[in-house]
């Protein structure tokens, strides 16, 4: 930081540090005491004068300004992480939703597919029992034909044999 040379109007009576009010009254006596310009509410003031003032009172602030200025920027810094995380959770959570709704999505076809594999057996199943219904149907009304002949063969053979 720059130093600036003390004004011709400085108080000596500091002992190290000074009030801070005690500079605001001499900032502002400053400005007070400073040529005006004709028609206006503007003045010329001596920059190195300001400049000093506004230098004194900022070497004088108080150390909770300073700490407070810290914990500011500490707090924005932890803000700002806290979004990039959110941010970042935010993102997460919807990939994972995406994924979540494509395995569910999965899972419904896999369901429907399953529901329709059961339904096409079930039905190749009744088909089956039809066909074997009706081919053992057949089949014995075959062995009944077959035995009615056969019994009336022997029913002929034995009246033959009497």
């Amino acid at each position: 930081m720059e130093e600036y040379a003390a004004p011709d109007n400085v108080r000596s009576n500091r002992s190290g540090e000074s009030d801070l009010f005690e500079l605001l009254d001499q900032l502002q006596e400053t400005v007070t005491q400073a040529k005006g310009l004709p028609f206006s509410d503007n003045c010329v003031v001596d920059r190195q004068d300001v400049l000093y003032w506004i230098n004194q009172i900022r070497e004088n602030l108080p150390e909770e300004v300073r700490q407070a200025r810290w914990i500011v920027e500490q707090n924005r810094q932890i803000v700002a992480s806290a979004r990039q995380k959110a941010e970042s959770i935010l993102r997460e959570t919807e990939q994972r939703s995406a994924i979540m709704i494509d395995e569910h999505e999965i899972t419904l076809r896999a369901r429907e597919m399953a529901q329709t594999t059961i339904e096409q057996a079930n039905q190749a199943a009744w088909q089956i029992r039809v066909a074997s219904t009706d081919y053992a149907r057949q089949r014995l009304t075959e062995i009944e034909n077959q035995l009615t002949e056969i019994l009336v063969k022997v029913q002929k053979n034995k009246k033959e044999l009497k």
